[in-house]
């Protein structure tokens, strides 16, 4: 059975070190921050910053469940069919169903006093699809009691209405000298280093993700990732030289889509997850989460300015893992239950640069990781052990001016690879087992054109967002390890086009594809393909 750290979804990552940042995912969302804020005085010294987003966002299923995906052949280890663990969110949502119909509010306030302040992030949505019965007709093999086709309780508790603060920290900046300055951050904040374009690397092991939105058209990048609680301090010394450290006190693993929502491709991982089925009228029943503790989770990093237009930056972090493992309990060689781990005290040594050449922006990043979790094969099914891994990103953006066929147009691409240099091996009954499930080397790289156009009908600005991505070769032994690609052969694209008025108002309307045959371990969302629209307005 294959239940463990390759089922996590993918996080995002800020870039570190350049003067433009970006994170792009594959579902296509609106692609500029709001332009305006609203700003209001207390008193004669405080001053507060707002902006606020309204948005609905409305998301269909265009392909029917592929039959390898929710009807596989039957495993004659088990009795059951290989896709049993893992079809409930294909089987919930038929082809034209509505997998989102969601209405959001997003809201930022920046608190300024002197050269102090307080930043709240708060936000909140309503999604119509939860509230009502799905689609699914195979109570057989739904992982859940009650009724087959109602989504789990935790499901409509995350994906039908929500609201929380997510940042929330106080900040100040001190001159420590001419050329030197100190800033600090106490709170719920996102702190995140290196220089990752689309697969997350360094930026993954600091901060978790909300995978349950990372597909969710319409929502603002900021709201994907999630804060922590954690003491920041970037101290610039000198123009050329810098340190920064972080403290962690709040350890949060990466949420993933709840069991039975549109992207969710395991059943027994996850919120809502309830149990795995064995065995015809055989079910191993899920126990307690097993989460690290809070303290433990640090990181220094030192920046030098190279020359003007090159930057280089070395890390170290110790960090407790956000992906999540199965670890099956057995008495008497039977299994009895099943838990949800998360692997902690791992190291990351990493160094990243940024640089131009010519008009190219290029950047890059590689880190080496001891400790980090990865399946290997054993008599119990595929388990998780440690590994050390070594995973290197390269990434380049252009912008070109304008051209016959549009005003300005923006070319990203990022290639990432994984290579795993040893495993610890799995003890059990005696012997040893260090064979990975997935593959000790693997890459994948993602493409992006995005042509704009300002003012094509007076006050409408327009753009036209591509992209492509695809992992070439191997499954990524580190979950993650290349965001929400899976395994070799998994191929996305996007095509939309995003109309923005005055900016205030953004209309959006994208077609979604998930490439290559269905694939229960290589590509389970081959057949997830959907079109989404969304609008937003920002005030």
């Amino acid at each position: 059975m294959r239940f463990a750290s390759d089922v996590a979804g993918g996080s995002g990552g800020l870039r570190g070190g350049r003067k433009l940042h970006w994170l792009l995912g594959l579902a296509a969302m609106p692609f500029a921050m709001p332009a305006h804020a609203g700003t209001f005085a207390i008193g004669e010294e405080v001053n507060v910053d707002y902006i606020i987003n309204v948005s609905y966002a409305a998301a269909y299923r265009l392909r029917d469940p592929s039959a390898a995906l929710v009807d596989g052949p039957t495993d004659p280890a088990s009795g059951l069919p290989t896709t049993v663990n893992s079809d409930d969110g294909d089987r919930n949502f038929k082809r034209g169903a509505l997998i989102n119909n969601r209405l959001s509010v997003l809201g930022d306030f920046d608190i300024k006093y002197r050269n102090y302040g307080a930043f709240l992030r708060a936000s909140s949505f309503y999604d119509d699809v939860y509230r009502h019965y799905n689609d699914n007709d195979s109570p057989e093999t739904v992982n859940k009691d009650g009724d087959h086709d109602q989504f789990t309780s935790r499901a409509r508790r995350l994906e039908e209405n929500r609201t929380r603060l997510l940042d929330a920290y106080l900040y100040t900046s001190q001159q420590t000298g001419d050329e030197s300055m100190l800033n600090l951050r106490l709170g719920q904040q996102v702190v995140q280093w290196g220089e990752s374009l689309f697969f997350p690397n360094i930026a993954g092991a600091q901060s978790p993700a909300d995978a349950t939105k990372a597909n969710v058209p319409g929502t603002e990048v900021k709201d994907i990732l999630l804060p922590v609680g954690q003491l920041s301090a970037q101290w610039q010394l000198n123009p050329v030289f810098g340190v920064a450290a972080y403290y962690q006190y709040q350890y949060k693993p990466t949420e993933l889509d709840p069991v039975g929502t549109y992207f969710s491709y395991t059943d027994v991982v996850g919120p809502g997850a309830e149990f795995i089925r064995a065995a015809p009228g055989f079910n191993i029943p899920r126990g307690p989460d097993h989460h690290p503790r809070d303290s433990g989770q640090w990181g220094l990093s030192t920046h030098f300015a190279v020359t003007s237009e090159t930057d280089l930056s070395l890390f170290y972090l110790r960090y407790h893992d956000k992906n999540p493992n199965v670890e099956v309990h057995y008495q008497d060689f039977v299994p009895v239950d099943y838990s949800v781990v998360y692997f902690d005290d791992i190291s990351l040594y990493g160094a990243s640069f940024s640089t131009r050449l010519g008009d190219v922006n290029l950047a890059g990043e590689v880190s080496y990781k001891e400790g980090v979790p990865v399946l290997v094969d054993s008599p119990l099914g595929s388990v998780a052990t440690r590994a050390d891994a070594t995973q290197a990103n390269l990434s380049a953006i252009y912008l070109l001016g304008p051209r016959w066929f549009s005003e300005q147009t923006t070319f990203l691409a990022e290639v990432s690879s994984l290579h795993v240099n040893s495993v610890d091996a799995f003890g059990f009954a005696g012997d040893r087992y260090d064979e990975l499930t997935n593959d000790r080397n693997s890459w994948a790289y993602q493409l992006m054109v995005i042509p704009s156009w300002n003012n094509v009908i007076e006050n409408w600005d327009m753009t036209l967002p591509v992209s492509f991505a695809q992992q070439v070769k191997g499954a990524a032994a580190v979950a993650g390890a290349f965001g929400g690609l899976v395994g070799q052969g998994d191929k996305r694209m996007s095509v939309g086009i995003t109309g923005k008025y005055l900016n205030n108002l953004e209309l959006d309307l994208t077609y979604n594809g998930f490439l290559g045959s269905a694939d229960l371990e290589k590509r389970p969302l081959a057949d997830r393909d959907y079109l989404a629209f969304a609008a937003k307005y920002s005030f």
